[in-house]
């Protein structure tokens, strides 16, 4: 037996073997630790959007019922023209109709605006529109005009019990029947109203 000759162990090849292992530990180690810190970034991400949410949702919700305190607060017939869409839309039908068949007339028959004005109309309005409809009367029949109103756009700006004011917006189309000429124009009213029997009546008419 030859004992001067020693056995060498070659442990380079498992030093380096542990080497990349380790080194491969960490990168992984590394990549874990990278994907737990990204999915709590977009969780709290996620979370911080749907507080945002949840605090603009609340802040309309109570802005809507400070406003509509606001228009009813200390009165018990308060204005409820944001308020009540029903009340406001038959307020709005009803004197958009009276409003259109007191300024429409045709020269042969003027008698049924003038019908119109006996049933439409109340208070100052009775004697703001005979003053302004007695030279439309006039001018009707001396150039046989037949008038056409249509209403653009009727807005309520106060709903209060049996009162209302409105802001009517109007388009006229006038034919000369002698000429078959026909001319257009628009028209802006502050209209009054007030319910009797149910049915809104025009109290006071004043042209802007």
């Amino acid at each position: 037996m030859d004992t001067g000759t020693t056995d060498e162990t070659d442990t380079t090849g498992t030093t380096g073997e542990t080497g990349t292992g380790g080194q491969d530990a960490g990168r992984a180690g590394r990549r874990e630790r990278a994907r737990v810190k990204d999915a709590r970034s977009r969780r709290a991400t996620v979370l911080a959007v749907l507080s945002v949410i949840v605090v603009l949702a609340t802040v309309s919700a109570v802005w809507s019922g400070l406003r509509a305190g606001e228009l009813t607060a200390g009165d018990p017939a308060g204005n409820v023209a944001f308020v009540d869409d029903a009340a406001t839309n038959e307020l709005r039908e009803q004197v958009g109709a009276a409003v259109k068949a007191l300024f429409s007339y045709d020269y042969s028959n003027l008698a049924r605006t003038e019908r119109a004005a006996d049933s439409l109309l109340v208070g100052d309005a009775v004697v703001q529109y005979e003053s302004s409809f007695a030279a439309a009367r006039e001018q009707a029949l001396e150039q046989q005009l037949v008038r056409t109103t249509t209403i653009r756009s009727a807005g309520v700006d106060e709903l209060r019990g049996d009162t209302a004011r409105l802001l009517v917006i109007l388009d006229q189309q006038t034919l000369r029947t002698e000429t078959n000429e026909q001319t257009s124009s628009a028209a802006v009213l502050d209209v009054v109203a007030t319910r009797s029997g149910g049915e809104w009546k025009i109290a006071s008419l004043a042209a802007r």
